[in-house]
């Protein structure tokens, strides 16, 4: 029964001293979050509207949209979309982007978009939502960038 107290002192102590080890191993997790970059030039590369793809039915080819790191955007061709031309852009929150907000300088009113920016296929992709005029209908842009960047 001694040899048991004598021995469970120092086992005890080990233990302590191991779980309080892994307490500073936890603190150095870094847990912040990048900003997310979605400048580049961006190119179509489906487009469903209510989950249908239309991509074989319209030319998407044609269809870029540019993201300037100044915060300006640009649009190439007349594929229905919600703004057209240029203007100014930001993400509602630059670590947790849940939308991309569009001022077009035609001096409309800001458009505010649903955002996704998932990797797929080990490429980052930039997906627009919208509605173009009938809230029944959401239109979805999935866009690769042209350059080929993550």
């Amino acid at each position: 029964m001694k040899i048991y107290k004598i021995l469970s002192w120092p086992l005890m102590l080990v233990l302590c001293i191991g779980i309080s080890s892994c307490k500073d191993e936890l603190g150095n997790i870094r847990t912040e979050e990048a900003e997310k970059d979605i400048t580049g030039n961006w190119k179509v590369i489906q487009l469903t509207r209510n989950g249908e793809n239309l991509s074989k039915r319209l030319k998407l080819e044609d269809f870029k949209i540019d993201f300037n790191a100044d915060g300006t955007y640009s649009i190439a061709d007349d594929l229905p979309f919600v703004v057209s031309g240029s203007g100014k852009y930001r993400l509602d929150d630059p670590q947790y982007p849940f939308s991309v907000v569009l001022s077009p300088t035609e001096g409309k009113e800001e458009v505010v978009l649903k955002f996704l920016f998932p990797v797929v296929n080990g490429k980052r992709q930039l997906s627009l939502v919208m509605s173009l005029g009938c809230s029944s209908n959401t239109y979805q842009y999935d866009c690769e960038r042209l350059n080929g960047g993550i």
